[in-house]
């Protein structure tokens, strides 16, 4: 089992060679559906998303906090896929979220401008010049974009295992290729590996189930996860804030327990919920709302 992350530039066939790729090893397969996805699980618009993880920022994206909070629901969605192993990913910065993945196979896949254009000409009707603005464009964008969000430079090297040039490699020879090196016990996932990684995923999703709820996602709340228990660390305003954090968190499929050592800040408490475990003392949930507590431990982030 493993995964493949594929980061393409527009008219570099990366997409197609995805596809190929997932069909013959019978695994699942994922472009923008990434974004469908994310949009469904965490009420937001398919048209936001894509701007917030494909186009150039804006001078006013810069001040939006809206543009990190949609990143954050990509992200986790690219964790959940991630997690299940035997995925194709393309797009959606899913080699540089995926950058300390081990047993994640991470290709960039590339052609020049001229062969690039040519493409983009044959498929959508453009004239020449319109398609080679068009991938000059598409190029400045997601850089940018990339650059914005993750602070690097997509055209590094070093961010991938493989770079493919489609001019030179036929889909099926880089197809061949890629299963070749899936081959490899460096990309195969063991136990260990695959357990950090559902923990990974599972604290993605819980900030962006944090950030996608108003009553919490103004506060600074650090998340952790171990085994599939998450542990909530930070303060907020109100017992019904803590107690909304928890709910949330507990609703995510996969989360075993969770460890709520926010704090709720002074006279800012409901009276009437819950006292007992009021001012830092931890109430831990079993599965989706077990009946299980225990005082809150001093942890490390």
């Amino acid at each position: 089992m493993s995964i493949v992350a594929i980061s393409e530039t527009v008219g570099s066939q990366g997409t197609e060679l995805g596809r190929v790729l997932a069909a013959a090893l019978g695994w699942e397969f994922a472009d923008r559906e990434i974004i469908t996805k994310a949009a469904e699980s965490f009420g937001e618009g398919v048209s936001e998303l894509r701007h917030a993880t494909e186009e150039k920022p804006t001078l006013w994206d810069r001040f939006r906090e809206s543009q990190q909070r949609y990143a954050a629901y990509v992200e986790a969605t690219v964790l959940e896929m991630a997690a299940r192993d035997n995925v194709v990913l393309v797009g959606r910065a899913s080699t540089v979220i995926l950058r300390d993945v081990q047993h994640a196979l991470r290709a960039r896949v590339i052609a020049p401008e001229h062969a690039r254009a040519r493409r983009i000409e044959q498929q959508q009707g453009l004239t020449p010049e319109a398609a080679h603005a068009s991938v000059r464009h598409a190029d400045h964008d997601l850089a940018a974009r990339v650059r914005f969000l993750y602070h690097v430079d997509w055209e590094e090297p070093l961010l991938y295992d493989v770079v493919i040039n489609t001019e030179r490699l036929s889909v099926p020879r880089a197809v061949a290729m890629l299963r070749e090196m899936l081959a490899d016990d460096r990309f195969a996932s063991t136990e260990g590996p695959r357990q950090d990684l559902r923990d990974r995923s599972l604290a993605a999703s819980a900030r962006a189930k944090l950030l996608a709820n108003p009553t919490t996602r103004s506060t600074a709340i650090t998340v952790t996860a171990t085994a599939g228990t998450v542990d909530l660390i930070g303060r907020v305003t109100s017992e019904a804030e803590r107690q909304a954090a928890e709910a949330a968190v507990a609703r995510i499929p996969g989360v075993v327990g969770v460890r709520n050592a926010l704090i709720a800040h002074a006279g800012a408490v409901d009276d009437r919920a819950h006292g007992q475990f009021r001012h830092g003392e931890e109430r831990s949930w079993g599965g989706y709302g077990g009946g299980w507590y225990e005082r809150a431990r001093d942890r490390r982030d």
